[in-house]
């Protein structure tokens, strides 16, 4: 679905649904340029395949013979209902940045990304994004080491194991 079909659709779903404070027509159809800039449904589609992930170890432990037979369940029965639903799910999103930004500041950034800078950012984006959750969670994974060995006596006197 592109910008005329989403933005038709967001018009609809926003009409519909109720607006947080201060989220107005403006805001929403900010909103939704912003989300087609940023490759929202790259992101979209990144949590789906996460889902279909999960789904298909539920659908194994509920009893499908394989992964693979689980995998096609999943996409034959589960997933064309998240892919009917992601509209839903992009007028949520929007309507989220329209309440926590006016018309004017989601027009400002929009206007940035359109700018070969603010292109640079968005091509870099996924990259930069992959390379800080990689730092975070080896990050989170030394710390948490560290602090157990530095507090080992504390937790074993509450009982954790070491």
């Amino acid at each position: 679905m592109r910008l005329p079909a989403f933005t038709l659709a967001l018009a609809v779903a926003a009409a519909l649904a109720p607006r947080p404070a201060g989220a107005d027509g403006a805001a929403l159809a900010e909103a939704g340029k912003l989300a087609d800039l940023t490759a929202s449904e790259t992101a979209m589609g990144q949590v789906m395949a996460m889902m279909r992930e999960r789904m298909i170890t539920i659908i194994i432990a509920a009893g499908a013979p394989s992964a693979e037979e689980a995998g096609k369940i999943v996409d034959a029965v589960l997933m064309p209902e998240f892919h009917a639903a992601l509209p839903t799910l992009k007028q949520q999103v929007a309507t989220i940045w329209a309440g926590a930004l006016s018309a004017n500041d989601l027009h400002a950034v929009v206007t940035f990304y359109e700018t070969p800078a603010g292109q640079h950012l968005l091509a870099a984006l996924p990259a930069i994004t992959s390379k800080s959750i990689e730092a975070g969670v080896i990050w989170g994974q030394k710390t948490a080491r560290e602090a157990v060995q530095k507090h080992a006596d504390e937790l074993r006197k509450r009982g954790i194991r070491v």
